[in-house]
């Protein structure tokens, strides 16, 4: 996993880093997030002393302090002070914390723990848009799976007769519309056209999926002819290489027959479909050998397009 932690991935939301430090976890790594007169700092979780981790310590001003021996360090990984030693003897050159790249976007806290080859991955400018209601209707969950096969899952549309039957499709018309894959920055994306509005009940609709590498999808819906619109932005964090966290922000700009708590009871039964398919798939990692599994012409278009460019980017999940 290696090219990955060349990425941004999303670890905790903003609201949970307050004034302690806040144990994370990103590709196998344990990660310490505290903030340090209003900026945030990153280290890996462990104290280079004895090993304990930094996040069962606090913060002493503008300092990380760790619990055990009470070493302290400043936001850019230096130990600043260590209380056993006289005040006469230097502080070794090694005493440092390993400290990640970190920022604060969207409500988030991303971290990059190598050096970043992009920026943090961009939100659609519906959700900057006043017309849209964001609250209420986003949340996020983990599960025991890899972050490609979860993203991959979100991206495909013919399971859904299958899976979700009679909430997302119908086993008597599982015959999946034609589309075409165009690039774009980041990625790709491909539309698909449905006679039915699963907006208002009324009129055609279509959908716009953007992937964007390695574990962002947008989903845009919209009704053909009419102003409702609808949009959804799933993130696929890594935990590790079978454990996946995803943050899930859904807007709209209309109002729904259904309330926020129906909409949100709507979603967690169909991810409890997904996440009973999704964590027994084998192999858990999605394979990148377009051979290893079977493939057809179009429902699977995007799955292997999005194989494709897991492997160009140097994927690899050993």
């Amino acid at each position: 996993m290696d090219v990955l932690r060349h990425y941004w991935h999303p670890v905790l939301r903003s609201d949970e880093v307050t004034d302690k430090p806040t144990a994370a976890k990103l590709l196998d790594q344990p990660i310490v997030i505290w903030r340090s007169n209003g900026q945030l700092a990153a280290f890996y979780d462990l104290c280079i002393h004895r090993g304990t981790p930094l996040s069962l310590g606090w913060v002493d001003k503008d300092q990380l302090v760790c619990a055990y021996h009470g070493w302290q360090y400043s936001p850019n990984g230096n130990c600043t002070r260590i209380p056993s030693l006289p005040p006469d003897r230097p502080i070794p050159s090694k005493a440092r914390a390993t400290a990640f790249h970190v920022q604060e976007r969207y409500g988030l806290i991303w971290v990059c723990v190598d050096e970043p080859r992009c920026d943090i991955p961009a939100f659609p400018p519906q959700f900057h848009d006043p017309s849209f209601k964001w609250a209420g209707y986003s949340d996020e969950d983990t599960w025991q799976a890899n972050a490609a096969r979860v993203l991959e899952n979100l991206a495909d549309f013919s399971h859904f007769p299958w899976v979700h039957e009679g909430i997302l499709g119908d086993r008597k018309t599982p015959e999946c519309p034609p589309l075409n894959i165009e690039p774009i920055a980041g990625g790709f994306q491909y539309a698909i056209e449905s006679p039915v509005n699963k907006l208002q009940a009324a009129g055609a609709t279509k959908q716009l999926y953007q992937v964007i590498l390695p574990f962002m999808l947008i989903i845009q819906k919209w009704q053909i002819g009419g102003d409702a619109q609808e949009t959804k932005i799933y993130l696929c964090s890594p935990i590790s290489l079978k454990q996946t966290k995803y943050y899930r922000f859904a807007g709209r700009n209309f109002p729904n027959r259904l309330s926020d708590n129906e909409l949100n009871k709507r979603h967690h039964l169909i991810f409890k479909q997904d996440r009973r398919i999704v964590e027994s798939q084998r192999p858990e990692e999605l394979p990148l050998d377009l051979s290893e599994e079977l493939h057809v012409r179009g429902a699977d278009s995007p799955a292997l397009e999005y194989r494709k460019h897991l492997r160009n980017l140097g994927v690899d999940w050993n």
